[in-house]
């Protein structure tokens, strides 16, 4: 009979056990992440509406040390985040080094694409550089991609008298973009550590899109920076 119970309580433990790491891994109302502090990087999130309405008060709050934010503005042509005024606004009000990404889409027209940020858009000293956000390759083919984006990249550099930041995942850029931008920053996407960024010169990683964030009620991107804090509010507007 004593058997039968340590068997139960065993069970019960393993259960239980399990049933927290689940829970810790998938649900970010539950848990909250361990604060994340690299001494080598300054850390940062992006968001857009798929976060939802943040509560920015909370996310000040946090145990991570989040000393920027890059914010979606806009998508192609006419596309606008719901969230985008609110996060802007919030972002500045909380002290945050923000900045404002457009996320491309390849078969709608380059010139377009950036009326639509700088019309939504408003810049002031202070703010981070643009950032144009390309992921998708489009119909009309990767000679004609590259054209594409470039316009849209002199187009915002004539705006605004500063190189724009490009954003990206790792197998996009090697594959399609690689050794075509290389006089902007480069803020490249993977996930499973720095060593696969060695051969590049990247400056910004975003390392994870599972990071839990007080305030936000979904998992959200985590970003590391690879200079300091003075490089970091050097690449602002003057």
């Amino acid at each position: 009979m004593k058997l039968i119970y340590w068997i139960i309580f065993l069970f019960i433990i393993i259960l239980s056990t399990v049933g927290y790491l689940f829970l810790k891994e998938y649900s970010p109302l539950f848990f909250r992440q361990s604060p994340l502090s690299h001494s080598e990087y300054i850390f940062g999130l992006d968001v857009s509406h798929y976060q939802g309405r943040i509560n920015w008060n909370r996310v000040s709050k946090s145990k991570h040390p989040i000393k920027f934010v890059f914010i979606r503005s806009t998508m192609g042509v006419n596309g606008k985040d719901k969230q985008f005024l609110h996060n802007w606004r919030k972002a500045k009000d909380f002290g945050y080094v923000r900045g404002a990404y457009h996320y491309y889409r390849p078969n709608e027209n380059p010139e377009g694409q950036f009326l639509n940020y700088k019309k939504t858009v408003r810049l002031i000293k202070g703010d981070f550089i643009p950032i144009l956000d390309v992921e998708q390759m489009g119909r009309k083919g990767r000679k004609r991609l590259r054209q594409d984006i470039l316009i849209w990249l002199k187009m915002a550099e004539k705006e605004y008298g500063v190189k724009p930041m490009v954003y990206t995942g790792l197998f996009f850029y090697r594959r399609y973009l690689q050794g075509h931008l290389n006089d902007y920053p480069l803020w490249i996407a993977t996930y499973g550590g720095k060593y696969r960024l060695i051969s590049l010169n990247w400056t910004f990683h975003q390392f994870s899109d599972r990071v839990r964030v007080e305030g936000i009620k979904v998992l959200t991107d985590g970003n590391d920076f690879i200079g300091s804090m003075e490089e970091l509010l050097g690449m602002c507007l003057k």
